[in-house]
């Protein structure tokens, strides 16, 4: 019976949705935890959230664009590279590629023989020496749908903090913003091991402790710089 693997593929599009979620949640909430300290006006918590939201999710789209940008140029920098250089030195590549196919366990002979053969066509011997020596193939990653889909994470993720601030205000607001937050704190967490491979709780609870102790941190800012003015 043949053995199939199953890889999980969208461990990118999993990576910027827990990046900027994350970011949207720790932000706003540190700050509206940290107005709320020092204030009880809800609009003002509202406003400087969506202020916060905007500036946020503009912010990560434009470093997810500029992270997949640089990655992408530098792939194509490799690869440029290495197809000069079977232009310049074809004898010198097929020997390193016969090297590498030794050492995958071939004999020498049939190493060679097969480097030879991928050297007679330049586009599969470039695309052997990208895979086989640098480990590399050209990038899979779209700046422009990293800018979105990191930008729209982060502002999912940000207004879930603020949003219990549109219809309630005082304690109440406060206490479903935390709780609206920590929970979506865990399950951004828990959702990491999907691609990382650690365990649901303790992926999940290392992320809860870290909006936890954000959370502590900025309400305690807020009442000190309340008590200064």
């Amino acid at each position: 019976m043949q053995h199939i693997e199953q890889h999980f593929s969208g461990s990118d599009t999993v990576r910027d949705v827990v990046i900027g979620m994350a970011d949207g949640l720790t932000v706003p909430f540190a700050l509206a935890a940290g107005i709320s300290g020092a204030l009880t006006s809800s609009h003002i918590v509202v406003t400087a959230g969506l202020a916060e939201i905007a500036a946020g999710s503009i912010a990560m789209g434009l470093g997810g664009y500029l992270a997949a940008k640089s990655e992408q140029e530098v792939y194509e920098n490799e690869i440029s590279m290495e197809r000069t250089e079977i232009e310049l030195m074809p004898e010198v590549e097929r020997d390193e590629l016969a090297l590498i196919y030794e050492a995958k366990g071939m004999q020498r002979d049939a190493a060679h023989a097969l480097a030879t053969e991928v050297m007679a066509d330049p586009q599969r011997m470039l695309e052997e020496q990208v895979q086989e020596e640098l480990k590399i193939s050209d990038a899979h990653t779209s700046p422009l749908r990293e800018a979105w889909l990191t930008g729209f994470a982060t502002a999912v993720g940000a207004l879930i903090p603020v949003s219990p601030f549109f219809f309630l205000t005082g304690t109440a607001a406060m206490i479903t913003a935390f709780a609206l937050a920590m929970a979506s704190h865990f399950l951004v967490g828990a959702a990491r091991s999907v691609f990382t491979g650690r365990g649901v709780f303790r992926s999940g609870l290392d992320m809860f402790v870290v909006g936890l102790g954000v959370a502590v941190i900025g309400y305690y800012v807020g009442v000190w710089v309340a008590s200064l003015l």
